[in-house]
């Protein structure tokens, strides 16, 4: 009698379970699995990247970085130097708005004037980027490593555009502020977006006409836009 009355009650405990499973597969998932995919879907989406992995890729972002040079780029020269040693060079500017290039590839690294860094890229024609343009002030320092023979430093001046290269842009100056949807047709980097009292936005930018990534924002006036690990980014503003 005993053995009957545990066969049943193991039985009725596993029907129980059975329904319980059952119930949860009909109302579509568990709320684990709710919290799983709520963390994915923004990068599946639109290729955003959050979490610890942004603040990884990101890194300690400098406030320089919403510092706006005197665009006009008066004194502002090209400036074209030699790389001889292993060690670098440090190259002196004016204040100025500049695309760097140089070759065959090497780092580019700017600091402002307590040695913290405000950008670095790998620029070169045989590897990196072909170019990084950004705002240099008088206080900035600027290093090319030793993997260059030659680099130059010139002057660009400020004009609204929706292609964008590596470097670090400003949303009312360099793009309109609206609704895009952005990629690239070659190459792979990120998409940084900064504004004043807010957490910075990444997104990953796969290159491709048909399979490359595809994402939307909404830039507003002020913002900062730093391009990095890609050659050249092309906004489209919704709707056209």
């Amino acid at each position: 009698m005993k053995n009957a009355m545990q066969k049943c009650l193991g039985w009725m405990g596993s029907f129980f379970l059975l329904l319980v499973l059952s119930l949860l597969m009909l109302a579509g998932c568990h709320p684990l699995q709710k919290m799983e995919a709520d963390g994915i879907n923004p990068y599946e989406q639109n290729f955003e990247i959050i979490g610890s992995e942004k603040n990884e890729l990101i890194g300690k972002v400098n406030t320089a970085i919403f510092t706006t040079v005197d665009r006009s780029n008066d004194g502002a020269e090209q400036v074209d130097r030699d790389v001889y040693t292993k060690e670098g060079v440090k190259v002196a500017l004016q204040p100025g708005r500049y695309a760097i290039s140089g070759s065959p590839a090497g780092n580019i690294f700017i600091y402002d004037d307590n040695g913290d860094l405000v950008i670095r890229e790998i620029v070169g024609h045989t590897g990196g980027v072909g170019s990084l343009t950004v705002d240099i002030e008088d206080t900035y320092t600027v290093f090319a490593d030793g993997g260059y023979e030659h680099v130059s430093f010139v002057p660009v001046p400020t004009a609204l555009s929706t292609d964008l290269n590596a470097g670090i842009w400003e949303v009312g100056l360099d793009i309109e502020a609206g609704d895009y949807t952005f990629g690239s047709e070659y190459g792979m980097g990120y998409v940084e977006i900064h504004e004043k009292g807010k957490d910075p936005l990444l997104y990953e930018v796969i290159g491709g006409n048909k399979t490359g990534s595809k994402s939307q924002v909404k830039l507003t006036e002020g913002q900062k836009l730093r391009i990095t690990g890609i050659s050249l980014v092309n906004f489209k503003p919704v709707g056209e």
